[in-house]
């Protein structure tokens, strides 16, 4: 789970460099369409990994995220499929 962290950490940061480099782009009058197609998957990506981080830590679906509207629901099965490489890697075998 430290892993899944550290990434959901450096995510974080592109997401944020991505902001940056968009309202710079967009004061500049200059296109930005792909940085802000990328930037929407890098927010969809955190928003399932830190799904899963949070489950995998005990915590339900509706305690992480208590109001959400139905057309914005997140894909259960990419969150299943972090979770099982995720936990997959923190079993030790010789136990």
């Amino acid at each position: 789970m430290k892993n899944l962290k550290e990434e959901q950490k450096a995510l974080a940061g592109k997401i944020k460099d991505n902001k940056k480099d968009i309202k710079e782009r967009q004061r500049n009058g200059d296109y930005a369409g792909h940085q802000q197609y990328n930037l929407l998957k890098q927010k969809k990506e955190y928003r399932h990994k830190h799904l899963a981080y949070c489950m995998m830590r005990g915590r339900t679906y509706e305690e992480i995220e208590n109001k959400c509207r139905e057309d914005n629901k997140p894909n259960m099965d990419i969150v299943k499929e972090i979770m099982d490489e995720y936990s997959k890697s923190d079993v030790c075998v010789n136990a």
